[in-house]
């Protein structure tokens, strides 16, 4: 396989499935707004993000990114895909990952997401892109077919069972290579509250309604939430006007609110979602923690709450100077949050340095 040949037919494939007159993606963004999945809004962010980021160059430059790429020899080696359903087309870069390996692609798509990632898979086949590729929302269809990797996406206990039902259906024994990502929530720094930081920060927090790993659990700020309450719903509201937020919390949120204000914590209660000070782990993606502090209690939110952190986001995309060499954190820049790169690295792994890993190591 030559990988400027190789990644030339990905990009082929994958501006084919770009084009505006692409009627069997249209198609399913159409079934999936319809099915309320995802709301039409997100959708076109995604799509939109997609056209700028998934550039011939681009491409190339992740694959350069891992030197080990070019001697690779996937051998007829197959990665099950367990894809998340909380974002649209949320399964896209395991499946590019695996493509651009030359490694046999199998797809375990989310009953939440089921249509749209099939219509790029449609194009890299007619573009005979190396590799093969199957997929399916159920797990029984893969039934006794070996995979020799598996990556997944989702909760700690999702991942449990997982890892039962491949054994139960024979898809692979206890020694398959596992890259399980679990992480869930991600933190943004901010110095000021100037009008461009305000609508990358409501960006971060409020696009697909909270339930992204790159989303904004917790923001740590030198100032309190009650300086910037009313500053700040104006910003939600008006990103809510263009993108209506698809899902809604349950009535318990509600009742957080009552408790909050019966205990005088500071918080603002926007209907579908509630901000508070508070330092407490984000457990629910409706609900973003307003941390008043320096970059020392920045570092201490970072510690204390690890397990779970995705990205931290800041201006520059930068840790803060004091911080510098402290941390391992993942870091990218707050206008970044809900627009990442390509070669972005979930859990802090890149999927294509991981498989040809594993595979290089198994030749």
């Amino acid at each position: 396989m030559i990988l400027e040949e190789h990644i030339d037919k990905i990009v082929d494939g994958i501006e084919d499935w770009l084009r505006p007159d692409n009627h069997s993606l249209k198609k399913a963004l159409d079934r999936t707004v319809e099915e309320k999945l995802f709301s039409f809004s997100d959708i076109k962010h995604q799509i939109l993000h997609l056209k700028d980021s998934l550039t011939r160059e681009n491409l190339f430059n992740w694959a350069e990114m891992n030197s080990s790429l070019h001697a690779h020899n996937p051998a007829n080696k197959t990665v099950l895909c367990l894809h998340a359903g909380n974002l649209p087309l949320v399964g896209l870069q395991d499946l590019l990952a695996v493509t651009i390996t030359g490694t046999n692609y199998r797809g375990k798509l989310s009953r939440k997401d089921p249509w749209l990632l099939p219509t790029l898979i449609e194009k890299l086949d007619h573009h005979e892109v190396a590799g093969q590729r199957e997929y399916s929302v159920d797990l029984k269809d893969f039934k006794d077919k070996k995979a020799n990797a598996l990556l997944f996406a989702g909760s700690e206990k999702s991942a449990e069972d997982v890892v039962k039902a491949i054994g139960e259906l024979n898809i692979a024994n206890s020694s398959i290579p596992r890259l399980m990502r679990t992480a869930h929530y991600s933190i943004a720094y901010i110095s000021d509250h100037d009008k461009k930081t305000m609508e990358d920060l409501t960006e971060s927090v409020f696009r697909y309604g909270g339930t992204g790993c790159r989303s904004v659990g917790i923001v740590v700020a030198p100032f309190g939430l009650n300086s910037q309450k009313c500053h700040f719903t104006d910003y939600a509201e008006t990103f809510w006007l263009k993108n209506p937020q698809l899902q809604k919390p349950d009535e318990d949120l509600f009742y957080r609110y009552a408790a909050n204000k019966a205990v005088g914590i500071e918080q603002a209660w926007l209907d579908d979602f509630l901000i508070e000070e508070t330092e407490k782990k984000p457990d629910n993606k409706f609900i973003l923690h307003w941390v008043r502090g320096d970059e020392q209690k920045l570092f201490e939110i970072i510690q204390k709450y690890r397990s779970g952190l995705q990205t931290l986001y800041t201006k520059t995309g930068k840790l803060p100077n004091s911080l510098d060499g402290s941390t391992d954190v993942e870091v990218d820049k707050l206008a970044n949050a809900q627009k990442p790169d390509i070669w972005w690295k979930p859990d802090g792994t890149d999927p294509i340095q991981w498989i040809t890993d594993q595979f290089n190591r198994s030749l």
